[in-house]
């Protein structure tokens, strides 16, 4: 990628992560204000009450970088230092309008997602899950209206349907990961990480800098998110991220020329397969039990991993290394023979049966262990 393109990346990604740390701050006062504060309890890790508005204050970093940046992109190349500078960026900036639509589609659906999430947050847990339900409906359906959906399969119909419930999935994924300290926001990193690592390599330079806003947005609050977190996302900023990380995953390309094969358009569930078999498990165990699938619990795989001697933070940390080396592996599929995606399936089905051993394989009690909680 041309020098000067990596440089304006970088400007953005700065630009969202202090955007990011700087609202944090507004945004534990909000929690102060609305009473707006996760107590600790019998299926909590933390001991101390946490404010959970940090969701609030990745939102706006990544809204206000997009809405502004976007806003200036045709007007910068008029300036004479932009041209010398940034001489190749100068022409991209003035094809932004070329993205408008899907990007305003984009930052609509998420905003929806975003504030559905915050009246859940504000109502203390008491927000209608049919209202929330069909906020994410509504916004999966506001990206669809825009065309953006997958293209793989025969009908229209199909591919809008898969879109509907990959969107609506991907969204409730990250909010069930949202689970411990710095996991659901550090994994959409590592996952955006990758999804850009893939952008930047075929050249798709408006996506690469809607992800970098969005990697620079989440950064900014993993500062003040890892164990001991002093600030969690909160469901408005989780469902934020998980529907940012479904429409981003449409938005980008996988099937090139040089792939030869389908292969490639599951990438995007590879890279995040984390989320998906985690809530694929746990949504199988509460159903199991006849219990209410969106009535949290302390049966997730970071939850396993604690149960297994793991401390919270390299617990997360496996997860990160486990979503990245997925990812990795999928990021080769764009260009792979087919026995060589053969070989990533193989591999991602290792990873995965690897999981559930975790989550599945009770560990024998010893006499020294103490009592289940």
């Amino acid at each position: 990628m041309i020098p000067d393109l990596a440089l304006l990346a970088l400007v953005v990604f700065v630009a969202a992560a202090l955007t990011s740390t700087l609202a944090v701050a507004p945004a534990r006062w909000l929690a102060g204000r609305l009473d707006i504060i996760d107590n600790p309890g019998h299926r909590k890790l933390h001991a101390v009450p946490t404010p959970r508005t940090g969701g609030i204050a990745v939102f706006l970093a990544f809204t206000l970088v997009v809405a502004i940046g976007f806003a200036l992109a045709p007007h910068l190349p008029d300036l004479p230092w932009v041209g010398t500078v940034l001489p190749v960026s100068s022409l991209v900036l003035r094809d932004a309008y070329r993205v408008a639509n899907k990007l305003l589609a984009v930052t609509g659906g998420s905003t929806l997602a975003f504030a559905v999430g915050l009246a859940d947050d504000v109502s203390g847990g008491r927000f209608p899950v049919w209202a929330k339900f069909g906020g994410q409906l509504l916004g999966a359906v506001i990206l669809i209206a825009a065309g953006v959906t997958t293209s793989f399969l025969p009908y229209v119909w199909m591919n809008v349907a898969l879109t509907l419930v990959w969107l609506v999935g991907m969204t409730n994924a990250f909010n069930l990961l949202d689970n411990m300290d710095g996991l659901s926001a550090g994994v959409a990193f590592v996952a955006a990480l990758v999804l850009l690592i893939n952008a930047w390599s075929l050249g798709e330079i408006f996506i690469s800098f809607i992800l970098v806003a969005f990697m620079g947005s989440l950064l900014g609050f993993l500062v003040f998110n890892v164990a001991p977190a002093r600030i969690f996302l909160g469901d408005c900023g989780s469902l934020f991220i998980g529907y940012l990380m479904g429409s981003l995953t449409l938005l980008e390309r996988y099937v090139t020329h040089a792939s030869g094969l389908l292969f490639p358009i599951l990438m995007p569930v590879l890279v995040l397969a984390v989320p998906m078999v985690d809530t694929a498990t746990v949504m199988i165990i509460r159903l199991r039990e006849k219990r209410p699938i969106y009535i949290g619990d302390r049966r997730h795989l970071s939850h396993r991993l604690i149960a297994l001697g793991f401390s919270t933070r390299r617990a997360v940390s496996v997860l990160y290394l486990l979503t990245f080396a997925l990812g990795l592996g999928a990021a080769a599929l764009t260009d792979a023979t087919l026995f060589q995606s053969v070989l990533v399936l193989l591999q991602t089905a290792g990873f995965v049966a690897v999981v559930l051993m975790l989550m599945f394989v009770e560990r024998p009690i010893r006499p020294s262990d103490p009592p289940p909680a």
